[in-house]
């Protein structure tokens, strides 16, 4: 959606925080949104908590009148003259509206192999990335933005192809793989959010980054089977700050890149590291990063660990809200990756067992499936697509639903083998 700036001077009005009431709709801030703790962009005021909050990052805001549930006229809007009143209605004009709508451009069919292709080409650059790193302490940042910039395109267009190759879990190492997922989910989630393509672009970077400091720490420490003791958990923790030290020797690196590997491993209860920071001392990028680090480590075969399924991922996440992750954003995660989320094996009410492959993104418990087995067990000769939304309205009387999430390797299906 866009909007005129003759629209957008008629219901935006700069309003200074300590002016700010209870029932005022907060549009804009005068600094990035990825810089403090509001999760969304463009919210209701609806505590004096979210104003105490917004004193503590923001000068001022740009209020939406019509969006408020009060009057908001020129009284309340003390606005700095000197400043030059012209270049802030230019300013606001250029803006883009908050919450940003993405539609998808084209069928997960047609992404998935161009999805493919981006993944492909994210691992092997990565390697490419952690080798030079390894041999001359520099990053290449062009290469970093290229990888960063066509994962993000390709979310864009439809994020379950993405969402598709997340599942891809053989490769042989792990940090590369790890770098390109997270990349992917933090794309996937911002998407889901309605940040503006430059905020998923920094964010996206900064999640392809997040383990950049571990080609500073022993080979074997990284592969090493089994739970870590004490001392080798301490070694693992230091990885942050030699990420931090890579990036300050690099150039072109945002602020939100920096915040995200400074912050990924901080908890909402404070038990994070390296600085213990606790609710809303962590920016929100790194509670993004957060989860979509957590999140793919737990779904990946690890050394020391079981893989989970995505589901019961989720649920372990959601059962850690408000203790070790942001609440909201948490259910944002959920609500955006779907509760069987994309690339998911799943055993229908009928005994059938299929794929998911693209969400209902209204009713989200009706993906798109690929039927891969009838309810003896035996494999489709031609596996089908089925609308689940589409068969509930047309079947009434014969519902379909998803029972279970089920293992693969339970039923020696490869659920890759049938979209790549």
């Amino acid at each position: 959606m866009t909007t005129s700036a003759e629209e957008t001077r008629d219901y935006m009005v700069k309003v200074f925080c300590e002016d700010l009431r209870l029932g005022m709709y907060v549009q804009e801030l005068d600094r990035p949104w990825v810089e403090t703790p509001f999760m969304f962009q463009g919210f209701l005021l609806g505590s004096e908590r979210e104003i105490d909050a917004l004193k503590k990052y923001c000068k001022f805001v740009y209020v939406n009148k019509v969006e408020s549930s009060i009057d908001v006229s020129i009284k309340h809007a003390r606005i700095e003259r000197d400043d030059g009143s012209e270049s802030d209605v230019r300013k606001i004009a250029q803006e883009p509206v908050s919450r940003v709508h993405y539609e998808n451009t084209v069928p997960v069919e047609e992404e998935l192999s161009i999805a493919k292709e981006i993944y492909e080409d994210g691992y092997s650059i990565m390697s490419d990335i952690y080798a030079g790193a390894i041999k001359n302490g520099n990053l290449d940042i062009p290469n970093v933005k290229q990888t960063t910039t066509a994962i993000v395109g390709s979310v864009l267009r439809n994020p379950d192809a993405i969402m598709l190759l997340q599942h891809i879990k053989e490769r042989s190492e792990y940090r590369y793989s790890h770098a390109v997922n997270c990349c992917s989910l933090a794309a996937v989630l911002c998407r889901h959010l309605g940040y503006s393509k430059q905020e998923i672009h920094d964010i996206s970077m900064g999640a392809l980054l997040l383990d950049i400091g571990t080609i500073r720490l022993p080979r074997e420490l990284l592969e090493k089977s089994g739970k870590l003791n004490a001392l080798s958990l301490r070694l693992v923790e230091h990885h942050v700050g030699f990420g931090l030290n890579i990036l300050n020797g690099s150039e072109n690196v945002s602020q939100t890149v920096i915040d995200m590997v400074k912050s990924h491993h901080e908890r909402v209860n404070g038990t994070g590291y390296p600085n213990q920071l606790k609710g809303d001392e962590i920016p929100m990028s790194g509670r993004i990063a957060s989860i979509v680090d957590s999140y793919d480590a737990m779904v990946s075969k690890r050394p020391h660990r079981k893989r989970m399924s995505p589901t019961e991922a989720i649920c372990d996440m959601y059962n850690s809200r408000n203790i070790l992750f942001h609440e909201e954003l948490i259910e944002q995660f959920i609500q955006c990756i779907g509760a069987y989320p994309t690339g998911s094996l799943v055993r229908l009410s009928s005994g059938q067992v299929a794929i998911v492959m693209s969400q209902n993104r209204i009713r989200r418990l009706y993906p798109k499936i690929l039927m891969v087995q009838d309810d003896n067990g035996v494999n489709y000769d031609t596996p089908f697509m089925l609308d689940l939304w589409e068969h509930a309205e047309k079947s009434v009387n014969d519902p379909l639903d998803i029972v279970k999430v089920i293992d693969a390797a339970d039923i020696d299906i490869d659920p890759s083998e049938y979209y790549l």
